[in-house]
């Protein structure tokens, strides 16, 4: 690999989705604060917001791409005929690619930000809001002691924008990932691996590193964090109007735009009359294209579910114990959290050329099981997907008390306390692992490219062929109904670790 206009082009995308995530993603947070004290009615509008960012975080990259390219791409029904004359030229390239990226980054930062500014002392924010109004003590007091959360996404966006290569190969930005994926996939040197890793393995110690850095702050009781949440007086009425603005236009940007195109697209016709282009939309069209979707697409809905599930079982069984230990052992989750967090950033095309030069080696079976089974699949999904089950259940782990902990420890061995007071305590937790890791890896096309198996196409990897051409009727009934079983798995999650 050479030449420095790649490293160039992945900078500048760095550097619009942090930067535009950040616009949007901060003032949602103060916005669904602030609503939050509105009453009931607020309550309910900030829950509503968060559960559609909880979506929006859930959707593969993917699928964005999908919705957005419905919206705005080379067919999409803001700005085109539906003939492949564009009307609009600038969504493309990095205006494309950073707006996707940064869309996905906005409703990261603001759901981290929100998280963050609760999770402090009640004696602090208190104290605070005896000397500076609610607005003013959250940006200037509670906002900048939430940095370490501000920080992380600021390099979990980057480290997205610089190990993806799906949505930047579809509208022809050369990042270094895709770069690797266009002319090394087939033939990959060791100059070429490392430069493609370099930037996302930087990120990923400054990821590290910043865990590492914020154990050492003291731990804020939970009793406290869940009082932070409803504490402040209500705010003012021009407050809350500013509020519900900004909740409304992220989650138009966010979320209602893109889905109300891929709505839009499947019903969207286009005719010549009298020599002019005439486009309207038809309900019948639209319901006919979702009803004969499952039967056109059920290949790739049948493998995509098995490979997610499949998957999500298998990272969250191997996530379990060692979540379980580093819970009991500080110095080893440590070890466990950075190492996490460097293998999560390695870019999805080296992880699936990895498994299958391992597969390719002179063993007995080894050819077998890489041209007729799923196993190197299903491996090379877990690369990356094992980390996200592991920062589930260690969250979950968060949850119970020391001396449960160590009673049980007094009383079991290892695996039986697994199994007898683990699972009890952690089954909510275990669920979201499997889900989580199991929507990742259903949408992770960079690896899964390079290691299905002949006749083995998923949702992703079948969208990322056909949005080449731009999104159409069938593409877009596609996405529609992998949406709404990602937005479902996402809400029925949520609600129940609400619960």
């Amino acid at each position: 690999m050479s030449g420095w206009q790649p490293l160039f082009s992945t900078l500048q995308l760095i550097a619009v989705a942090v930067s535009v995530s950040l616009a949007i993603g901060i003032p949602s947070a103060w916005a669904t604060d602030t609503v939050r004290r509105c009453g009931r009615i607020g309550r309910l509008v900030s829950d509503a917001f968060l559960v559609a960012m909880v979506v929006a975080v859930a959707m593969p990259l993917i699928l964005h791409a999908a919705a957005w390219e419905a919206t705005a791409g080379k067919f999409g029904w803001l700005c085109l005929t539906q003939t492949g004359a564009r009307s609009f030229e600038a969504f493309r390239g990095l205006v494309a690619s950073g707006w996707i990226h940064a869309m996905v980054g906005s409703a990261i930062t603001a759901l981290a930000t929100w998280y963050g500014t609760t999770r402090q002392s009640r004696a602090v924010v208190e104290s605070a809001m005896l000397d500076f109004s609610p607005l003013r003590a959250w940006w200037t007091i509670r906002l900048p002691m939430a940095w370490p959360w501000i920080l992380a996404t600021v390099i979990i966006n980057a480290a997205i924008a610089s190990t993806e290569m799906t949505v930047v190969d579809l509208y022809g930005y050369r990042t270094i990932a895709d770069e690797f994926y266009l002319f090394y996939a087939v033939n990959p040197n060791l100059h070429a691996i490392l430069t493609t890793i370099a930037l996302p393995l930087g990120l990923a110690l400054g990821l590290g590193t910043l865990l590492l850095v914020s154990r050492n702050a003291p731990p804020t009781p939970q009793h406290d964090e869940m009082l932070v949440r409803g504490m402040g007086e209500s705010p003012r009425p021009a407050d809350a109007m500013i509020a519900v603005s900004i909740l409304a236009l992220a989650g138009l940007l966010i979320v209602a735009v893109p889905v109300l195109g891929l709505v839009v697209k499947i019903g969207h016709e286009v005719s010549v009359v009298d020599g002019s282009i005439e486009t309207h939309w038809s309900l019948a069209r639209g319901i006919r294209q979702l009803w004969v979707a499952p039967s056109v697409f059920g290949r790739e809905y049948t493998w995509t579910l098995v490979l997610g599930g499949v998957t999500g079982v298998v990272s969250a069984a191997l996530a379990w114990p060692l979540a379980a230990i580093g819970r009991s052992k500080p110095r080893t989750e440590r070890c466990l959290d950075v190492t996490s967090v460097v293998v999560f950033c390695v870019p999805g095309p080296i992880v699936g050329l990895a498994v299958v030069g391992v597969f390719q080696w002179d063993l007995p079976g080894f050819r077998v099981l890489y041209e007729q089974t799923l196993l190197p699949t299903v491996i090379a999904l877990a690369v990356r997907a094992v980390p996200i089950a592991y920062w589930v259940l260690r969250s979950g782990y968060r949850g119970i008390g020391d001396t449960v902990l160590s009673s049980s420890r007094l009383e079991f061995a290892v695996w039986r306390r697994l199994w007898l007071v683990d699972r009890p305590l952690m089954a909510t937790s275990l669920v979201t692992a499997v889900v989580a890791a199991g929507l990742f890896a259903s949408g992770d096309v960079p690896v899964t490219l390079p290691v299905s198996p002949p006749g083995v196409s998923t949702v992703g990897t079948r969208l990322f062929g056909l949005l080449h051409s731009g999104a159409r009727y069938q593409e877009a009934a596609l996405a529609l109904w992998y949406l709404g079983v990602v937005a479902c798995l996402a809400i029925v999650v949520g609600r129940s670790r609400k619960r």
